[in-house]
């Protein structure tokens, strides 16, 4: 039995570690609050033709909606759509016909991918669609993508102004009527869009999320071109990577991107952060555990419990939830814009609660079911087929996005 001098011990120095945590947390409020008030330079020269890729893998939430907002940008230079997919008869290409039945100005092309280009069914989409553009200057955004009118003159002006190579955007969630949509569109705008910005002002690492990536085709071929990546589940931060080693400026945008999530349910959310925590880490495993440890929600409710749940600790365990929701309240309205119900934002300390315990799954699973395959996900996300079997995996998706 152990003493319960040990276990108080143990409770405050959890509680001790809660704090930190917080305030580990609030350096990447602070983070996100310098990053997201940055000016980028106007850029005042000629627009180059852009070519906007899109992926499409079934029937996003709100897909019309998404691809409506890139028909109606006022990008001042030439350019056109082109999507890509697996599957003449995909669900997803009635929503993209009929806009662009409805925008006949619009240059706009659909092509067939390569299911066996490689491993990676997301860059199989996406290198079918590069290849059939016609410009230099491309973008790749994801299906469950939305933008406002002026994203693509914002990032394009913001590239060439600062004279950059590979432009990311911060990605935020939006949407939110489930309770699993609001889970989910908390972690992206109240931890991965400020994990972002901690990693960039704070680590000096630019991390880039293939939600949206601005960059040139040539370019691209000098670092090995997508068949470089096309057997890795992050292929996007590995691109992002290749482009820092050769010694190209990589960029993350201060302009955001809208992942919508409206009517998702908490077993999407589950397994879709328990994959991303898996990709963590395999190819940094620093983040992987500052996910955990950055976690004062989980790492206090752990030193209350050994505590016994006694007053005194519950009070400091309290005082420190009370202030990480106020720090997500504050990080809603900055990273999107605007703010979540009450009813929403009192599911913050759950949402952190079920990320802790996704982490041990994440920390020895190495398997992911993506699309109806199963993969093994090796050092550096490098992906090796298994063989199918009946029961799906926790980690499955069937969407245009990883």
């Amino acid at each position: 039995m152990v003493a319960p001098a040990v276990l108080d011990v143990a409770a405050w120095s959890l509680l001790c570690a809660s704090f930190a945590a917080l305030i580990f947390f609030a350096v990447g409020v602070w983070a996100t609050l310098r990053h997201t008030a940055r000016t980028p330079r106007a850029w005042d020269g000629p627009w180059p033709a852009l070519s906007l890729l899109k992926p499409i893998k079934g029937d996003e939430e709100d897909l019309r909606a998404n691809l409506r907002s890139f028909f109606v940008q006022d990008y001042p230079g030439e350019l056109e759509i082109v999507f890509a997919t697996a599957d003449a008869d995909d669900a997803g290409l009635a929503a993209a016909r009929a806009l662009a039945a409805e925008f006949p100005a619009r240059r706009v092309r659909f092509v067939l991918s390569d299911p066996h280009y490689g491993l990676n069914p997301k860059l199989s989409n996406l290198a079918a669609a590069l290849d059939a553009a016609t410009h230099d200057l491309v973008l790749q955004s994801d299906a469950n993508v939305r933008v406002r009118p002026d994203y693509l003159r914002r990032v394009v002006g913001e590239l060439l102004a600062e004279d950059g190579a590979l432009l990311s955007s911060m990605v935020v969630g939006a949407g939110e009527e489930s309770v699993g949509a609001a889970l989910e569109n908390l972690q992206l705008s109240a931890w991965i869009a400020p994990a972002t910005c901690f990693a960039l002002h704070v680590a000096g690492v630019t991390c880039v999320i293939g939600k949206s990536m601005l960059l040139r085709r040539s370019e691209l071929a000098t670092v090995g071109g997508l068949a470089a990546f096309k057997d890795h589940l992050t292929e996007d931060y590995l691109i992002g990577q290749a482009y820092a080693q050769a010694g190209r400026r990589v960029i993350l945008s201060t302009t955001t991107v809208e992942n919508v999530n409206v009517r998702c349910n908490v077993d999407r959310f589950l397994s879709r952060h328990a994959r991303w925590l898996q990709m963590r880490a395999v190819i940094h495993v620093p983040a992987f555990f500052g996910d955990l440890f950055g976690n004062p929600v989980a790492v206090g409710l752990v030193g209350v419990a050994l505590a016994g749940f006694r007053l005194g600790p519950l009070a400091v365990f309290a005082g420190i939830v009370l202030v990480k929701v106020a720090l997500d309240v504050f990080l809603m309205r900055r990273t999107r814009g605007h703010g979540m119900h009450a009813r929403h934002l009192l599911l913050a300390p759950l949402k952190d609660l079920m990320m802790a315990a996704v982490w041990p799954y994440a920390a020895v699973a190495r398997t992911v079911e993506w699309r109806g395959v199963r993969l093994r996900v090796g050092k550096m996300s490098r992906l090796s087929p298994l063989p199918a079997r009946g029961a799906a995996h926790p980690a499955t998706s069937t969407s245009s996005e990883r």
